[in-house]
């Protein structure tokens, strides 16, 4: 049964009145704006900690720092302390909320300093921070103990352990095996716990961890008072469940995710068979066997016909509370009362509300209280608390008043394919313009605060002040795992075709000069739309692509990537099997390939396309490779989110509108440009959709 007791339109989310915007922020502004993340309301319910983080693009550095605020709103937010470096996965910083001690005198956290990882305390009153863990390797993940006055926690290799084994590789040779990414550099090429540190694959597709990571580890209980560590008892290791990987499965299902209360009301579970999301729960330990019978299913609506993002449980009650998003970049929140059954709507409305940008951690749940990090596409990061009882939202704290009040404005846009499916995004049309513009798209994830799509590489505020209407599309829904890819790039464009049509029609947009750009599928869609249609006259992408290279780097004995490439992509050995390669590999379309092509990847995915540019370069077709040292999937140095957001900028600027920046600084780039050719727009014929997609070629993020 579904029980609708709170419905409420984010108040704190209304947007400004666009009349009184004054300017638009600046590219550096967006990229050092404070976010939020890493909710957790104290036991007594009067606190609640979370953690700022802020780029700073100076010093090419992210400062983290733990804060805490009443509940109520009554006195701001006071800092507590250093929160360290931040765990980081393929460029994207994960949220961690801290633990607090059953007494809600103390925060208990991770933070990796200098290359070490360790358990410190900071007291709630700001009395004092203090390390209470000295371990010799590094703390992988911890829990509050049954008594309420200790941490269990996990502790891998020791830091001296994994030096001495780089060095020995180092000085022996590198076996290249099925652990080798050669993509990666073999020594110390990647970033772990805060140090340089030699990575090695692990898991399914191109999950990385540094040496020695197969080895067990060691589970080891603290006492928070005194500091006093010894080794976890079995009772204590067993409450310490492992967090989901991506592409877990449990009873033949993906597990999206698992939740423990802690005590004796269960473990809570999301699981996924394609596009379709189950909640239930497994009193008592949780997990029977290797699957859930037994457990308990959420059977209304809000649990079973939408994706699940996040679930965490209400404190004191036999309940969940659980987000959903409804693909066009807004939460509802529910509670499931397991006993009962009944489903209450608490929350709906335009923008996120949720635990920060990592979107698989949800609102902290108190017994009458909920509090979330909520923030919309011209709405800034905050944090807000819902008061269960009477639906009141209050502003707990606002990091980013500044950006609050901007121009222009993005506005929710939805329309529907030939196929009848529906699309939404976020479009951003120029201020004071009248008849058409250039138009740039990007593709994949649209939610909370627009920076410039996944990964922030393209200035969609910039573009507009410009001239240059700017449109966010979220990816249409595909099912969890690897799916049907070329499916999905085929209804990527289809989508696009639509909207240009759309936006051309009624006069908005020239549809000769539509420019795309994107990230992981969004970059990999871009690349399919410019081989096979004439909609786009500029690209710009920032991810591997496929190409023969790709393959045989990634096919030596023991890598399931063939394997996947085959049953996701339909494609075999690229010397066999030349037809399918000639539909999907942009290396086998440099004739095809009309618009100007700009590349800007990670040092540890450029490798593989080095092959595309040649064969581009050899065409005579306009492209460039920048390479950025130091980055994974997501970039997430400042300095590098900015030459790469200005660059796109110049990008599309030139070929969209024809415009050169007069900076003598930049005389060199434009040169090469326009030895390349003048700007030109694409052919304005029909073109009719090829193909469709799913997941991204790098890596998956359900």
């Amino acid at each position: 049964m579904v029980k609708r007791r709170l419905s409420i339109l984010f108040a704190l989310l209304a947007l400004p009145d666009v009349s009184q915007a004054q300017r638009t922020p600046s590219m550096r502004e967006v990229i050092e704006l404070t976010d939020l993340s890493s909710v957790a309301i104290s036991p007594d319910g009067r606190m609640v900690a979370f953690r700022e983080e802020a780029a700073s693009i100076e010093r090419n550095a992210h400062d983290l720092a733990w804060f805490v605020v009443p509940v109520d709103g009554s006195t701001p937010p006071r800092r507590l302390a250093d929160a360290g470096e931040g765990n980081w996965l393929n460029g994207t910083l994960l949220s961690e909320p801290p633990i607090w001690s059953a007494d809600s005198r103390y925060i208990l956290y991770r933070a990796i300093i200098d290359g070490e990882v360790q358990v410190w305390r900071a007291a709630a009153d700001g009395s004092g921070v203090a390390r209470i863990t000295s371990e010799p390797g590094n703390v992988a993940d911890m829990m509050l103990g049954a008594d309420g006055r200790s941490v269990t926690y996990r502790v891998g290799p020791s830091r001296d352990e994994i030096v001495r084994a780089e060095d020995k590789e180092h000085d022996d040779g590198v076996l290249i095996d099925a652990k080798v990414d050669p993509s990666r550099p073999l020594y110390r090429g990647g970033r772990i716990d805060g140090r340089q540190a030699t990575e090695r694959l692990g898991g399914f597709w191109f999950g990385h961890a540094g040496l020695l990571a197969d080895q067990a580890p060691h589970v080891r209980t603290v006492d928070i008072a005194s500091g006093l560590a010894r080794d976890a008892t079995a009772a204590e290791a067993a409450r310490l469940a492992p967090a989901p990987q991506a592409f877990d499965k449990l009873d033949g299902r993906f597990l999206v995710a698992r939740v423990a209360s802690g005590d004796g009301r269960g473990t809570a579970y999301v699981l996924s068979s394609g596009a379709r999301h189950e909640l239930l729960v497994a009193k008592g330990s949780g997990v029977q066997g290797s699957g859930v019978q037994g457990a308990i299913p959420c059977g209304a609506a809000a649990c079973t016909g939408q994706r699940i993002r996040s679930v965490t449980w209400q404190r004191e009650a036999d309940a969940l509370v659980f987000e959903t998003s409804d693909g066009g970049g807004n939460s509802s929140l529910h509670r499931w009362t397991v006993e009962s059954g009944a489903v209450d709507t608490l929350a709906t409305g335009q923008g996120l509300l949720g635990g920060g940008r990592d979107q698989t951690q949800g609102c902290a749940i108190g017994t009458r209280t909920i509090v979330c990090v909520a923030a919309a596409a011209d709405v800034p990061p905050h944090l807000v608390a819902i008061d269960l009882d009477t639906g009141k939202l209050r502003l707990l704290a606002d990091p980013n008043p500044a950006l609050a009040d901007t121009a222009p404005k993005f506005r929710p846009f939805s329309w529907v394919d030939r196929a009848g499916r529906r699309f939404t995004g976020q479009l951003l049309r120029p201020d004071g313009v009248t008849g058409p513009v250039p138009l740039f798209v990007t593709y994949y994830s649209c939610g909370g605060y627009l920076r410039g799509g996944l990964g922030d590489e393209f200035p969609l505020r910039e573009l507009a002040r410009h001239g240059i209407a700017a449109l966010c599309i979220n990816r249409y829904p595909a099912s969890d795992g690897v799916g049907d890819q070329v499916g999905a790039y085929r209804i990527a464009q289809s989508g696009i075709a639509a909207v240009i049509d759309r936006l051309a029609h009624d006069g908005i947009i020239d549809r000769t000069k539509v420019g795309m750009g994107g990230v992981s599928f969004g970059g990999e869609s871009t690349i399919w739309i410019a081989m096979h249609s004439r909609l786009l006259a500029a690209t710009s992408i920032a991810n591997v692509l496929l190409t023969p290279t790709y393959y045989w780097f990634n096919a030596v004995k023991g890598r399931e990537v063939p394997e996947v490439l085959k049953s996701g992509w339909g494609i075999d050995d690229p010397d066999q099997d030349r037809r399918d390669w000639r539909e999907l590999s942009p290396a086998f379309n440099a004739d095809r390939i009309q618009a100007p092509l700009l590349m800007q990847l990670p040092e540890q995915e450029y490798r593989p396309n080095v092959e595309l540019l040649a064969r581009l370069q050899r065409a005579g077709k306009p492209v460039e490779l920048w390479a950025f040292p130091d980055e994974v999937h997501v970039k997430w140095q400042p300095r590098h989110q900015l030459a790469a957001n200005a660059r796109n900028l110049d990008w599309f600027r030139y070929w969209l509108q024809g415009w050169i920046d007069p900076d003598p600084a930049k005389a060199a780039q434009y040169r090469r440009w326009q030895a390349y050719g003048p700007p030109a727009g694409p052919s304005s014929g029909p073109s009719q959709p090829r193909a469709q997609a799913s997941a991204s070629i790098i890596g998956n993020r359900r």
